[in-house]
């Protein structure tokens, strides 16, 4: 769905924004009221008729109906903002979940987040106040146009004169902002992005930033929005004064005043008259002020609403509208890669890669720093799609089959462990939410972590990141019960104890040892020492297959695992003091699910 075919993001609101539309019309026409009843006891004072009281009666009237179609507009327009907002914010968020991971690595957090949150906040301007205050501000400048014509055209086109002016020097001003604002927008979400990119990255600034150094994007980027707006501010500025001098309330009295008081002394304008254009000369100065003083917020709005419809419009994982129910019993490999590839734009994170991963066998994804392997497993659950070639399961495409019914299949615990900001038991049982306290309180125990979680404030009910303050390590083992708790039959790791420490590494690899029982695991290593027993390594340099095989099939080859290896092994013995790498594999470090296969052997 491309964004000119996506729905309007206030389509809900068209009716209601229509129906306080007309009604602040009504309401602007009744405001007038009192000033026409100021034109005519000033003619029937004139002419000796003091029975005004009927006009004021009626004037009050009318003031006491625009007072309240003013109030039931602003209403209802605020009713359907509260609606719309919390509409999109919604369409937004399950838009996110859709959307591939390939999308969120082209934008930073602050995009995401300035899209919304603050995108969607400003959209209150558009729904809440601007149609109410174009329509109470436009509509009574043509009315009093239109009346002062009635009364004499000769002077309505004279008091013209400075409005036309003033609009006139208004647009030369204006005359670059069809380029400058869509720039001046831009501006701002690079501004949004390298804020968020800044404070999340505080911690490194503070430990190793050297001052005006650390923050030089954050600052490079306010410099040059700054230096942006203040030549668009320069460029426009004096036009901008000239053209509110020239609409001002004074210059049109001024013009009123001398032309009008000339016209009246030959003759030409009875004083009735020019009262009518003394009172209603400055409303035309002040509707055509508020109009002009009401684009700015209104540009912004629906260019923030066009952005938002731009995100909803972006394209999916495509779900099948029959898909298919996967036969576990099937015969061949549980996964079947064939001929990936996948590109993050013009770089190629995986060219024509084959993979299998037989029932109940743990493969290992190796290979030098952007080689893909993180890539390659992330297209098993299925986080993107590859632009060539295939990812099956049980023999069935996953563009094939449900999402959901996929994440009956696949778990994955990866290395950045993230948990919500709700209780530790939903975080547990995210993957099932009618799982039972003892089913939670039992994959917490497998996890190594029960105890660290009964010992919290509010037990299971402590809320992460308000009194469920957790270690990395214990956050990361907190993922692990949640794979516990799901039960797949594939599980994917990101290498999960690649940033543990000596304690945590050890409790999270007996927990990984329960997820991984009986499973087929493809895990990501950064440590070899961790997979030398796993039943086949697949090593992966510039997004191809180099090589596959055994631990020790690789290493007589000499080739790059060997060279990985052997990098492995001085870092470990940097690590501990030169001590020799022992032989039993559990004290290698060889993960204990791998280390009981090798012993089984």
């Amino acid at each position: 769905m491309s964004a000119s075919t996506a729905p309007s993001v206030l389509a809900p609101a068209r009716a209601t924004l229509i129906g306080c539309a007309v009604l602040t019309a009504v309401s602007a026409l009744a405001g007038m009221a009192p000033l026409i009843a100021v034109v005519e006891i000033s003619r029937r004072l004139l002419h000796g008729d003091t029975d005004v009281w009927p006009i004021i009666v009626v004037a009050l009237a009318a003031l006491a109906v625009k007072q309240l179609g003013t109030f039931g507009a602003g209403v209802l327009t605020h009713l359907a903002d509260i609606r719309v907002s919390f509409r999109i914010r919604r369409e937004l968020l399950a838009k996110l979940r859709r959307l591939p991971l390939g999308w969120f690595t082209d934008r930073n957090s602050g995009i995401v987040k300035k899209t919304v949150e603050d995108d969607v906040a400003a959209l209150h301007q558009l729904i809440a106040h601007s149609v109410v205050e174009v329509t109470a501000a436009a509509v009574p400048v043509v009315v009093a146009i239109g009346y002062l014509l009635a009364v004499d055209w000769r002077m309505a086109l004279i008091s013209l004169v400075p409005l036309v002016a003033g609009l006139v020097v208004y647009q030369r001003a204006m005359a670059g902002a069809g380029t400058k604002y869509p720039e001046f927008m831009a501006w701002l979400t690079r501004l949004s992005g390298a804020a968020v990119e800044f404070v999340n990255g505080i911690g490194v600034v503070k430990a190793f930033g050297t001052p005006g150094v650390a923050s030089r994007r954050f600052q490079e980027v306010s410099r040059n929005f700054a230096r942006f707006f203040l030549d668009w501010a320069r460029a426009t500025t004096r036009a901008s004064v000239i053209s509110e001098i020239l609409l001002s309330p004074p210059s049109v009295l001024v013009v009123m005043v001398g032309a009008g008081g000339a016209l009246t002394a030959a003759g030409w304008l009875p004083l009735t008259s020019l009262i009518a254009f003394l009172v209603f000369g400055t409303v035309t100065t002040a509707g055509l002020m508020t109009v002009m003083m009401s684009i700015h917020p209104l540009v912004t709005a629906l260019s923030v609403a066009r952005g938002i419809r731009e995100v909803l419009a972006a394209p999916e994982l495509p779900v099948p509208a029959n898909p298919i129910v996967p036969d576990p019993a099937a015969p061949g490999p549980v996964v079947r890669m064939r001929g990936i590839r996948f590109a993050y734009g013009d770089t190629v994170a995986l060219d024509g890669v084959d993979l299998d991963l037989e029932r109940g066998t743990v493969t290992a994804l190796v290979g030098p720093s952007g080689s893909g392997k993180s890539t390659l497993a992330k297209l098993l659950p299925r986080f993107d799609d590859p632009q060539q070639g295939s990812v099956e399961l049980y023999g069935t495409d996953l563009r094939d089959l449900d999402p959901a019914e996929l994440y009956r299949h696949v778990a994955f615990v990866f290395q950045d462990s993230a948990l919500l900001r709700m209780s530790v038991r939903d975080n547990i049982r995210l993957a099932r939410p009618d799982a039972g306290d003892d089913e939670v309180r039992a994959a917490a125990a497998k996890a190594q972590i029960l105890d660290r979680l009964d010992a919290l404030p509010r037990g299971l009910d402590s809320v992460a990141g308000e009194d469920a303050e957790l270690s990395g390590g214990e956050e990361q083992r907190v993922c692990v019960a949640r794979a516990i708790l799901a039960d797949r039959p594939i599980l994917v790791l990101d290498e999960a104890t690649a940033s543990a420490d000596p304690e945590n590494e050890a409790r999270i690899q007996d927990a990984l040892s329960e997820v991984a029982r009986g499973r087929t695991v493809l895990v990501i290593a950064h440590r070899l020492s961790t997979i030398r027993g796993a039943d086949r390594i697949v090593v992966l340099d510039e997004g191809r297959v180099a090589e596959q095989g055994r631990h020790e099939e690789l290493l007589a080859r000499q080739g790059l695992y060997a060279r990985l290896w052997e990098h492995d092994q001085r870092a470990r013995e940097g690590g501990t003091q030169g001590l020799e790498a022992p032989d039993d594999p559990a004290e290698a470090g060889v993960p204990p699910m791998t280390a009981q296969r090798l012993e089984a052997r």
